[in-house]
Parts: structure tokens; sequence; C-alpha cells
């Protein structure tokens, strides 16, 4: 059964289902709290950072989105109290493309030009190889090698890149690569699903 907060808001429950739907999210015994608003000045809700915890993220673990989940990393985090609001495969998900397309860029994709049906809203698109190439990149290092020139210029403070996970090369591991050497330790394409957003926390953390 549900425990209701302040204003009804779902606080934790009892049920070990992870329902979306019904606001239910619980692994392993642990609750995982839901979060309670309050805005701040800027309209942003910041008490659930202090109230939810990340679900898990083991082999078995249930994902709000299920066996459509794509393992994001967003619920490994206290993000996981706006799924519903982020989650492609949530409620009206990807139908909410359009919407945010144009939010975003400006404009929705053109559906008559077959590289923005496929690669989104863009203004060109070009091929290019680095040469030489970087050294043990899967290809020849362009995009390794662009975020070594912006930490470099002070264009960023750090990357989000992902390297190898040390016991298994081909699993990734996502990481927030501050200095030129991590972001040349996560050269190489990992042909897998990554957790990318689980680094979101973290990033707050080090301001």
């Amino acid at each position: 059964k549900m425990k209701q907060g302040r204003g009804g808001n779902a606080v934790a429950c009892s049920s070990t289902a992870c329902s979306p739907s019904s606001g239910r999210w619980r692994r392993g015994g642990s609750a995982v709290a839901s979060a309670l608003k309050k805005g701040d000045e800027s309209g942003l809700d910041l008490r659930f950072k202090e109230r939810v915890k990340g679900i898990p993220p083991t082999e078995d673990a249930v994902y709000p989105a299920g066996d459509m989940c794509s393992r994001c990393g967003l619920c490994d985090t206290y993000y996981v109290a706006k799924v519903k609001e982020a989650c492609g495969f949530i409620g009206d998900g990807m139908s909410r493309i359009d919407q945010l397309e144009e939010q975003v860029h400006g404009r929705q994709r053109d559906l008559g030009e077959a590289d923005e049906v496929t690669f989104g809203v863009h203004e060109h698109m070009s091929f290019c190889k680095l040469t030489p190439g970087v050294e043990g990149a899967q290809w020849t290092g362009v995009v390794t090698t662009i975020a070594v020139e912006m930490l470099r210029a002070g264009m960023v403070e750090a990357v989000v890149c992902v390297q190898s996970d040390p016991e298994d090369e081909l699993k990734p591991k996502p990481c927030i690569a501050m200095t030129e050497e991590e972001v040349i330790e996560a050269r190489g394409v990992k042909p897998s699903l990554s957790p990318n957003l689980e680094v979101l926390a973290e990033g707050e953390a080090r301001g």
C-alpha cells in the first residue's frame, strides 16, 4: 500500500513491483521514495535529491520502463524521481519528440529529408578522417580529438566519456573525464547500451 506525504504525494510503498503508473518504485526490499514538491524561486523541485535513492544497477534490477528500458542510467540516481517526465518509454514517451525537437532546435525534423528522418535535426553532415589517427582508436579518433581539444581550449571543464570496465572490456563504464588522459582512455567504440546518465549526480556533486 502507498503511504501518503503532504499534498498526497507518494513517499514510499510496500509493494515489490515496479510500476510507473502507480508510482511504486521498489527494488530488493528497499523502497525508492518519490519526490515531494517544493519549488524554489526558479520553480525547480529540489527536495527529491535529498529524499530519493536510485535503483541499484544490478543485472536483475527492475526499472520503471520494464522490458522497454534502455538502461540509460537515469534511474540509477535520484533522478529516478523524474523518470515519468524524462523516459521515452513511459506515458507519452517518444510521441513528445516533435515538441521537444522544436523546443531544442527551433524546428522539427524534415520528414522529406532522408538523413533528418534517420539522424534528426541538423544543419550539415560531414564525413571525416583524422591523419594521423589516434593510436588505439576504433577508426581514426575524430571524436576523441575533438573532446581533448575542447578541454585544452577551456571550452568545457569535463567530458562525459565511456571507458571500458576493468573486468570486461566490452562493458561500458561512463565517467566524467577532466583530463586529456581520461578522455583518451575512453577511445574506441563500445558496442552496447551505456548508462551515461548515471553520472548526472556525480557531475552536480563536483560542481
